[in-house]
């Protein structure tokens, strides 16, 4: 089984993007006010650990090498 490159990167941006507004912690709070901030943290956090989960179990799959795997891939290197 592989992996489409297109999905990996996606997963990855995504990721990013949730990890991000974690670091935004601070300014949840001066927004919505501790209470609610709380609970925006922890639904982030959770999704960040199931987004991350599945990225890091999908890229563990092994794909296929050579000129055969590449081929299936628009991204993939060109031999």
């Amino acid at each position: 089984m592989t992996i489409n490159p297109k999905w990996g990167m996606w997963l990855s941006i995504t990721a990013a993007v949730i990890s991000a507004l974690l670091l935004m912690g601070t300014e949840f709070t001066t927004l919505f006010g501790a209470t609610d901030s709380g609970k925006i943290l922890a639904a982030l956090g959770i999704v960040n650990v199931m987004v991350n989960g599945i990225n890091g179990v999908l890229h563990a799959i092994p794909s296929v090498s050579g000129s055969a795997g590449a081929a299936q891939f628009p991204l993939g290197p060109k031999s």
